[in-house]
């Protein structure tokens, strides 16, 4: 095999798998140590290029504290990477390994690449820490891809997946492949169930705003009194899964992914200091907010091709209490006249081709993006960080995981409309209503704007405390500003 990193502009072939371990305590480090053996060699078997494993694979990823973790008997992680290094080497295949690094005074969440020839690539730390992260873990602070002999690799952790900055930041530096060592934790309510956004549309959202495919590795079963979802997947880089583990019991998935060139990642002039800097979001005003009812509405059932056809009148809308209409609209002049006409019936048209920025509305701050704009993370994260508590997406029809993907990063209601479908999203990423079939609808709900307010996403885990600015322009190439500095 070459030592040297193919050429981006060639794809590139490679077989990957994802293993899925069974979650272990800190007290079990040494069946968590055979588990990780037993992947390798079952990998190698199969003739895999590259392994990925979950996050704190080894070993735990629950430790109570950094005294528990350091009189706890297990391996530092010194000998652990030269056992990983040795697995790799004798079985012949690249390996990342999410691990406790305990090399510092202060314990890591990291994961390691290691080559074919055992050799360590480099060592990635987590930078968005999530729930007890908190407790004993020290934040990273680097953001870069490592080239490798498959090509070059982007490593992120579990909950980095969910600041789009981060995958965006790898893409935009050549990542070719993102890998996920994670512990996705279920968060389906009652005892039966699975749930977890990154495993059910993030992964693929995040696959098809960078371009590149994912390999996702995560653990099944309990540890402590967390449970965690499984679903480790592999994504091709146009968002289309390959392959997928079930929720509950340990697996290794494989699949054949092109290596190629990232999407061009859009940050547009205008958004970078917003994004880039020190400057506090703004956080929707609970107190202002409230609950509204909108309405969704295709631009067919506004303007019907026929007078013959049904559509729902706007006037009905207001009859039946509607605050908020959104929809697609074929030009700034129909807009004035409809909006006008809205208007006096006692709604808000949110709707394009209105100017894209933030408005401040009777209901709230609202924003409205184009379509052909959803692609790039910008213009709705900035709306966002300005205290936008529902956006408005309006032109063509965009794919449905990469719009829940910006719903939830956001923690914001998002609306859609084009020609002949709608769908609207809560702050989680759930869908409340979308128009399934081939007879567009106008979708109608009670939505509670409060809930946008909240974006703690999980105890001890605010997106926005989380957010590190001046890693992120590093990874962009953009010089950050600090918050004392004045906007030109």
């Amino acid at each position: 095999m070459s030592k040297a990193s193919p050429d981006s502009s060639k794809p590139t072939s490679i077989k990957v798998a994802a293993a899925q371990l069974v979650a272990h305590s800190l007290d079990q480090a040494k069946d968590a140590l055979a588990e990780i053996e037993a992947a390798v060699v079952r990998a190698a078997e199969q003739n895999v290029d590259l392994l990925v494993l979950p996050e704190c694979a080894y070993p735990a990823y629950l430790l109570g504290s950094a005294k528990d973790y350091r009189s706890a008997k297990k391996l530092k992680s010194k000998a652990f990477i030269k056992t990983l290094s040795a697995l790799a080497k004798t079985h012949e295949l690249h390996v990342v390994c999410g691990f406790v690094d305990d090399s510092d005074k202060q314990l890591r969440n990291v994961a390691v690449i290691i080559d074919t020839d055992g050799k360590e690539v480099g060592r990635y730390a987590k930078t968005f820490l999530w729930g007890t992260d908190n407790d004993y873990f020290e934040p990273g602070d680097t953001l870069t891809p490592f080239d490798t002999a498959l090509g070059r690799i982007g490593v992120l952790i579990c909950a980095d997946g969910r600041a789009p900055e981060i995958a965006t930041g790898l893409a935009n530096q050549g990542a070719q492949l993102i890998v996920v060592p994670t512990c996705w934790v279920n968060v389906a309510p009652g005892k039966d169930g699975y749930h977890n956004p990154q495993a059910e549309f993030m992964i693929e959202g995040r696959a098809s705003e960078c371009g590149v495919p994912i390999v996702a590795a995560n653990k099944c079963g309990t540890e402590g009194d967390t449970k965690y979802c499984g679903m480790s997947q592999i994504v091709g880089a146009d968002g289309t899964q390959i392959a997928i583990a079930p929720p509950d019991e340990p697996a290794l998935i494989t699949g054949e992914i092109t290596l190629g060139r990232p999407n061009e990642i859009e940050i547009p002039r205008w958004s970078r200091r917003r994004i880039f800097n020190q400057y506090e979001p703004i956080l929707p005003n609970r107190d202002e907010l409230g609950t509204v009812k909108i309405a969704v509405a295709p631009a067919s059932c506004v303007f019907p091709e026929s007078e013959s056809e049904t559509s729902v009148p706007l006037e009905e809308l207001a009859a039946d209490g509607t605050h908020i209409v959104g929809t697609s609209l074929p030009d700034p002049e129909t807009a004035d006249r409809l909006d006008i006409y809205c208007r006096a019936l006692g709604m808000s048209l949110i709707g394009f081709p209105f100017v894209e920025r933030l408005m401040i509305e009777s209901f709230g701050a609202c924003g409205c993006v184009e379509s052909d704009h959803i692609a790039s993370f910008a213009p709705m994260r900035i709306m966002a960080l300005d205290g936008a508590a529902i956006v408005f997406v309006a032109g063509a029809e965009v794919s449905l995981p990469l719009l829940r993907t910006r719903a939830a990063e956001n923690c914001i209601y998002i609306a859609a409309a084009s020609e002949n479908a709608a769908v609207l999203i809560d702050p989680t990423g759930t869908v409340i209503d979308r128009t399934q079939d081939s007879k567009p609808r106008i979708i109608t709900a009670e939505i509670d704007l409060r809930l946008s307010a909240d974006k703690e996403v999980y105890p001890n885990t605010h997106i926005w405390e989380q957010r590190k600015p001046e890693l992120y322009a590093k990874a962009f190439s953009i010089e950050a500003t600090s918050a004392t500095e004045k906007a030109s």
